[in-house]
Formats: C-alpha cells, sequence, structure tokens
C-alpha cells in the first residue's frame, strides 16, 4: 500500500513535470519565433499522462493515505495555487495586448504562450508551494 508521502511525491512530480513542459513551450516559442517550437500535442500528452499516473497512484492506495494526501494543507496549497494561476491569467491579457497593440509580439505568438502560461502558472505554483510551505 502506498504511503500519504508518496501520493503527494507522484502528484508533485506530475504536477512538476507537466507545468515544466508547458514552461518550456511557452519560453520556446519566444525564442523561435514559432507557435509550434515543439509538437503541439507534447503538453497536453503529458498532461494526460500525469493525470493517468495521479489517478491510478490515489487508485492503488488505500483510503486512509488517499485522506491523508488531501488533507488540509492540500487543499491549502492547492486554493493558493488557484488564486495565484487566476491572477496570474488575469494579468497576462493586458501585458500580451499591450505587446501585440504595439507591434512587438504577433497574436499567433501570444496566443500559445498565453495559454500554456497559464496552465503552467497553477501546477508550478502549487508544486512549490506544497513542497516548501515557507513560499507562502
Amino acid at each position: 500500500m502506498l504511503s500519504a508521502e508518496k501520493i503527494a511525491r507522484v502528484r508533485n512530480f506530475s504536477f512538476g513535470a507537466t507545468g515544466l513542459i508547458g514552461l518550456l513551450y511557452a519560453v520556446l516559442v519566444v525564442f523561435t519565433k514559432r507557435p509550434d517550437p515543439m509538437p503541439w500535442w507534447l503538453p497536453g500528452t503529458v498532461g494526460l499522462l500525469s493525470a493517468t499516473l495521479i489517478f491510478s497512484t490515489f487508485r492503488r492506495a488505500g483510503p486512509v493515505p488517499v485522506q491523508q494526501a488531501t488533507d488540509e494543507l492540500f487543499k491549502r496549497c492547492g486554493d493558493k495555487a488557484h488564486r495565484f494561476g487566476f491572477w496570474s491569467a488575469l494579468l497576462l491579457y493586458p501585458f500580451f495586448g499591450f505587446l501585440i497593440a504595439t507591434g512587438a509580439l504577433c497574436l499567433t505568438l501570444a496566443f500559445p504562450i498565453m495559454g500554456t502560461l497559464i496552465a503552467a502558472a497553477y501546477l508550478l505554483s502549487f508544486v512549490i508551494f506544497s513542497e516548501w510551505p515557507s513560499a507562502e
């Protein structure tokens, strides 16, 4: 049977890997000036694999470790990550709107950058808040 710590590690690894792929995609779009710097299906596939890994980990564990892995700290970190992800997404719109309006960035590059950064903001902030509670 899996312990609550192992469940949390798998969840954080999966969120971190998916968030890093999203961040990498956005950075590559900026540097290559192409909306498809890597296969377009890669971030989504990594997300689906992460979801499958998290689901199977929770399914294999018993009810007590699952309940321990989704305790108050998990909920608190999730709430903070949701708030951070929401405000990050909200601030991306005027920032990229300004870049598009001034001609510094074209619309076909802004959409993939924003889309992947919005997901990465939540996923990576969740990992940071849960692995380093002093970061809150």
